[in-house]
Parts: structure tokens; C-alpha cells; sequence
């Protein structure tokens, strides 16, 4: 199940990148789901769980993916139950982010 709250919210992540940088596992990585948005959002190939494929970027660290992708990421693997705000996702994740509620519940936040 999806969850969306508007406005401002005491304990939602508001930069989900940073976080991720800082707690995602190499697991989270080339799991099938996040091989497939990496591909879909970023134009990009996982070649190991440290390493993708970029064809704007050449070869990349997994810090180095975008916002949106990492925001969904953590969206799918976080156990932690956090609130991500999702205003870093562009229009390219919002397929992936009702996918995703569809498999897991989830709460996202969107604010300015």
C-alpha cells in the first residue's frame, strides 16, 4: 500500500540521496527491482553492486546514481519504516513508486 502526505512532516527523510549514500547494502543493489528502475529511470546497467554502467557517465559508483532512483531504492529496502520525501523523484519514477506500494507498504512525503 501507497501513502502520500502533503506538506511538511517532523520526521520524513527530506534528502533521501544522502541517506542512502550512507545506508544502502550492496544487496539492495542488484536485486531484480532495482536493476529494472536503474535501467528504466537512469539509462543505466548494473554491472556489480558498486559499479553501473552509465552512457552519459561512462563507469559509476552506486553514490553517483540520481536522486530518484536512489530515493526508490530505499522506498523498496529500507527496513527502518522512514518517511522519504519523494519531491527529488521526476515524473520517470511515478510508475515505480505505485509499483512499489503495490508490493510493500510504504508512506512517501511531498513538500516544497
Amino acid at each position: 500500500m501507497l501513502s502520500i502526505y502533503l506538506g511538511n512532516m517532523d520526521d520524513a527523510i527530506y534528502h533521501p540521496p544522502t541517506y542512502f549514500d550512507n545506508q544502502y547494502e550492496d544487496e539492495w543493489i542488484t536485486d531484480k527491482l532495482s536493476v529494472e528502475m536503474i535501467k528504466d529511470v537512469d539509462h543505466s546497467d548494473v554491472a556489480s553492486a558498486r559499479l553501473i554502467d552509465s552512457p552519459v557517465l561512462g563507469a559509476i559508483s552506486t553514490r553517483e546514481l540520481s536522486g530518484g532512483v536512489k530515493t526508490l531504492i530505499l522506498m523498496a529496502f529500507d527496513s527502518t519504516n522512514q518517511v522519504f520525501n519523494a519531491s527529488v523523484c521526476g515524473d520517470n519514477c511515478a510508475k515505480w513508486m505505485l509499483e512499489i506500494g503495490k508490493q510493500f507498504t510504504i508512506c512517501l512525503n511531498l513538500s516544497k
